[in-house]
């Protein structure tokens, strides 16, 4: 009867210490706690939904494409009633890109939409960008670009060969649909 005791009372810290570490400000709990809600969409997006091989890439831009496996998206569109849930929804989402395990690589403004580029990971092998878009008129989108051993100067360069490459619209319909 101690015995069993002894385990409950084990069994109930170690829970305790598990529930406790979970890291509420992580993108991955945002993702998971959001992505079901009726106001959000969530989009996996694989790593060839853009074709390069039209775009002539040297071996770097290879190895930085290479490098790229998924995006993960997570949208919140504005509607009529919806604008004191954005504010609160884009808030939350603010915070968690504010949490100290991810760097802000930069910020900045662009035809009314505000952009924070995050990573995890060193600056020499970046494992996750995170990027957070928002705009007043439309709501707000979470990238997050999963890879192994990213560059950012590597990817930053292969966004110039994006014009030449074919970009499967099919994949990114459903996105494009859910902000009309």
């Amino acid at each position: 009867m101690k015995t069993t005791i002894q385990s409950i009372i084990t069994l109930l810290a170690l829970s305790i210490v598990l529930v406790s570490c979970k890291d509420q400000n992580s993108i991955q709990t945002y993702f998971v706690d959001h992505q079901e809600l009726p106001a959000f969409m969530s989009y996996d997006v694989a790593a060839d939904v853009v074709d390069f091989s039209k775009a002539n890439l040297s071996p770097d831009e290879q190895k930085a494409y290479q490098s790229v496996d998924k995006l993960d998206i997570l949208a919140y569109r504005i509607k009529d009633n919806n604008l004191e849930s954005y504010k609160t929804e884009l808030q939350k989402a603010k915070k968690v890109f504010n949490n100290e395990k991810y760097e802000e690589l930069m910020e900045f403004k662009d035809k009314g939409v505000k952009v924070k580029v995050s990573t995890l990971g060193n600056e020499d092998a970046i494992d996750e960008f995170l990027v957070l878009a928002s705009s007043n008129e439309f709501g707000f989108t979470i990238v997050r670009i999963l890879g192994d051993n990213m560059k950012p100067e590597e990817l930053i360069k292969l966004t110039d060969k994006l014009q030449n490459a074919d970009i499967d619209q099919a994949q990114l319909k459903s996105l494009t649909n859910f902000f009309k």
